[in-house]
């Protein structure tokens, strides 16, 4: 793709009223993005101002001259821009019709080797849906696989923030330019993200997160990856619209169950039972769905192993003697509270000094 490209690309996507649809219908009667800069000015009013009217400001000089200046500001600022088409620009995003001209990031390249999984649900995240988060990161592979999820309160941080813990590339989408971070809290998140992951956006610096431009993001999130999961949401909201997006462009996608009495498990279930997401029973799911390779599991040696507290130890020492074991036998047998259990499990499980299995059983490595 040659610079003129690359600026016609830019400077279209900055005409307000030109949205992905419309530029791609433009676009399609020349044939290459930069042959837009050299149309004639009897060519622009016979034939693209009656198609799309919004295209005469993009002839306008002195609105040009503005817009690059903005550009090359942007771009002295650290932030990248990825243009459709070019060969940096993210692949599964070429398959929709409705692909961005022109989207930005911050932070570092994503691997080209390994899949990708959006994750989302609900901002009023559960304690199931917090299980299932953990449980399911500790099933997949950090070398196979990129977690992509929208930087919102609830599923969509947790997801991201234990998946950077635990060594995955994580992408974020924002519904906003990449000057600001929303919401604010979530700064930090984004930091540790971009260390070894991106933030993507569509939107130029200055944009606000308004409305519409998160149902604008989310279909961003269901297009950049393979597969799409959604855990815990309602009736409505976000995350039932990227798994329509999801759904539409014709990806994985896949809904974690919940019980018919949980609010945030009524949106889950009815993408299951119309049929539209296959229903998630573990991380074997998503390996099958994005047919990843079974991580493989090292095991420590004793020595090796970090004992954060005496619980750690005294669950890690009860597996030894008894063998597999189950959350239940560990709260009847092991003399350890619900939460000590289920927070020396994780931690030994993070570690790589138990296995947790399908059937919810642990035992050591």
């Amino acid at each position: 793709m040659t610079d003129l490209d690359k600026c016609s690309l830019y400077l279209l996507s900055r005409c307000e009223g030109i949205g992905p649809i419309k530029a791609a219908k433009l676009l399609a009667h020349f044939s290459s993005p930069s042959d837009l800069m050299h149309t004639s000015s009897k060519e622009l009013h016979e034939k693209l101002i009656q198609l799309i009217p919004q295209i005469e400001l993009f002839f306008r000089s002195d609105w040009r001259e503005k817009r690059l200046a903005e550009r090359d500001a942007l771009q002295s600022s650290g932030i990248q821009m990825l243009y459709k088409g070019n060969t940096d620009y993210p692949p599964n995003l070429l398959h929709i019709a409705d692909a961005p001209l022109v989207l930005y990031a911050s932070g570092q390249s994503l691997s080209a080797k390994k899949k990708l999984l959006s994750v989302v649900g609900t901002r009023a995240m559960t304690a199931y849906g917090k299980k299932v988060i953990e449980q399911l990161l500790m099933g997949l592979d950090a070398n196979q696989l990129i977690i992509v999820s929208g930087l919102a309160k609830g599923v969509d941080a947790y997801v991201q923030s234990l998946a950077t813990e635990m060594g995955f590339e994580v992408a974020s989408v924002v519904a906003h330019g990449l000057d600001t971070t929303y919401p604010r809290g979530h700064f930090s998140l984004r930091r540790k993200i971009e260390k070894h992951g991106c933030t993507f956006s569509e939107f130029f610096n200055g944009v606000k997160p308004l409305a519409g431009h998160f149902v604008a993001r989310n279909r961003i999130i269901a297009g950049l990856s393979e597969a799409t999961l959604i855990i815990e949401s309602a009736q409505s909201g976000g995350s039932l619209t990227t798994a329509d997006f999801a759904f539409g462009y014709q990806r994985s996608l896949i809904a974690v169950p919940g019980r018919v009495s949980d609010g945030y498990s009524l949106g889950c279930n009815r993408l299951i039972g119309e049929l539209k997401a296959q229903l998630y029973t573990g991380p074997e799911t998503l390996i099958e769905a994005l047919q990843l390779k079974q991580p493989m599991r090292q095991k420590l040696p004793v020595s090796e192993i970090q004992f954060k507290n005496k619980s750690d130890k005294k669950l890690y020492e009860y597996l030894v003697k008894n063998g597999r074991a189950y959350p239940s036998q560990l709260l009847r047998q092991a003399n350890m509270n619900k939460e000590e259990v289920y927070t020396s499990l994780f931690s030994l499980t993070l570690e790589g000094a138990i296995v947790h299995h399908n059937d919810n059983s642990y035992e050591i490595l």
